[in-house]
């Protein structure tokens, strides 16, 4: 069962790093937002805003992978306002219906990690 989540887990990842150092990294911010998107199917969602908010996730980790230039993980990099709205809007859709819904997302996440502790 391992296995399989690890091997998920690096599907998903697969895009995000270039060396080892940003492998670690992409694989943590990876499993957070696998936590998330648990919890999200918890809160009564509907099955289509659920799917929405996972396709912001990954378009999340990647941005942050990309572009977030850290050196170590924490849960912090997810707080305050949505991040990475210039690449978003170049790399990935400048409709604003898709840039609310990133935002939204980007929101929703920063909530979760505050509720498990972080950022206080």
């Amino acid at each position: 069962m391992a296995d399989d989540a690890t091997q998920e887990l690096e599907e998903y990842i697969q895009d995000w790093h270039w060396d080892e150092p940003s492998h670690e990294f992409a694989r943590q911010v990876g499993a957070l937002l696998f936590q998330f998107m648990d919890y999200l199917k918890t809160t009564g969602l509907s099955e289509r805003t659920v799917r929405k908010h996972e396709s912001n996730c990954w378009c999340i980790g990647w941005l942050e992978c990309s572009y977030g230039y850290h050196d170590t993980f924490s849960p912090e990099i997810f707080m305050g306002e949505p991040w990475f709205l210039i690449e978003f809007k170049r790399k990935v859709s400048d409709s604003k219906y898709a840039i609310a819904s990133y935002k939204a997302t980007w929101r929703k996440l920063a909530r979760y990690v505050s509720s498990l502790g972080y950022g206080e």
